[in-house]
């Protein structure tokens, strides 16, 4: 006789706008997968890579949401986001990117 199992799920939503600053979106082709609201560079090919400890001060946006390599991928180039909504890689910290995004409009609170 088969048992039944009731499957419970839950979610918490995670603001990821902070305010009313204009996002101004971009487009580019994913150098690798990339998780949605994750902290973006351009590599030396042109594409769209997370960005990483040693990568910090390059930084040019924020993925707005997830693709897989090679494919397109929007991110944003200015705007105002809670920092804790951000997908950071491993090493890479808020505080490391906090001054690269300012000089480019994207506020993180």
């Amino acid at each position: 006789m088969a048992k039944y199992a009731v499957e419970t799920r839950s979610t918490e939503p995670k603001n990821f706008f902070a305010g009313d600053f204009p996002t101004l979106p971009e487009t580019g082709t994913a150098g690798g997968k990339l998780a949605e609201h994750t902290p973006v560079i351009q590599n030396e090919n042109g594409e769209i890579v997370a960005v990483a400890a040693e990568t910090a001060g390059s930084v040019i946006g924020i993925t707005a949401e997830a693709a897989e390599k090679d494919e397109p991928v929007v991110y944003y180039m200015t705007g105002e986001f809670f920092a804790d909504a951000l997908n950071m890689p491993d090493g890479v910290t808020t505080e490391d990117i906090k001054d690269s995004l300012r000089k480019l409009s994207i506020f993180l609170r």
